[in-house]
């Protein structure tokens, strides 16, 4: 677990994860949280089926660099975001991020705040080196979080903007 100024950050364990997915907050349930605005839409609902799961049942896989993280704000005991690691560092130390905040709780600083405590954790990783993120062109509000981390736009691929922390 990594702890922010309001939140902490928990990796999910297989069994979370299954309730996670299942609907009807029995995640919230297990982890004694009161019920919020957490929904599991697409795509990230198939990527949790088709390649998290897999990846989690796997030994050979470091389960923290592929789980899904909740951010659970302390005053309202209540998961309000979540992110995820793409995978273990490659040949070059490099990890990616991605993330998302439920809409009820977008505006309220949880995406900025839960990618510096994960940033922060993950690069105190063994052979983690950098991090990386992409947003499309038109995601703003994401783009401004990685900006708000000191993340640098270092590519553009057709609707893709890649960053980088650090640069």
């Amino acid at each position: 677990m990594v702890s922010t100024s309001r939140l902490t950050l928990r990796p999910l364990t297989l069994p979370e994860l299954r309730l996670h997915i299942a609907d009807s907050y029995r995640l919230e349930q297990a982890l004694h949280l009161r019920t919020g605005p957490r929904v599991v839409t697409e795509p990230l609902l198939s990527i949790i089926r088709a390649y998290t799961i897999p990846r989690l049942l796997d030994p050979r896989y470091d389960p923290l660099y592929h789980t899904i993280w909740v951010a659970i704000d302390e005053e309202r005991q209540q998961i309000v975001a979540e992110a995820k690691f793409k995978g273990e560092p490659d040949e070059t130390g490099t990890v990616e991020i991605g993330y998302g905040t439920y809409p009820a709780r977008q505006r309220q600083g949880y995406m900025t705040e839960m990618v510096a405590g994960l940033v922060e954790w993950v690069l105190q990783q063994p052979d983690v080196l950098r991090v990386t993120a992409d947003t499309d062109v038109e995601n703003v509000a994401s783009q401004r979080v990685l900006e708000k981390n000191q993340f640098h736009l270092f590519d553009r691929f057709e609707n893709m903007l890649w960053w980088e922390y650090p640069s």
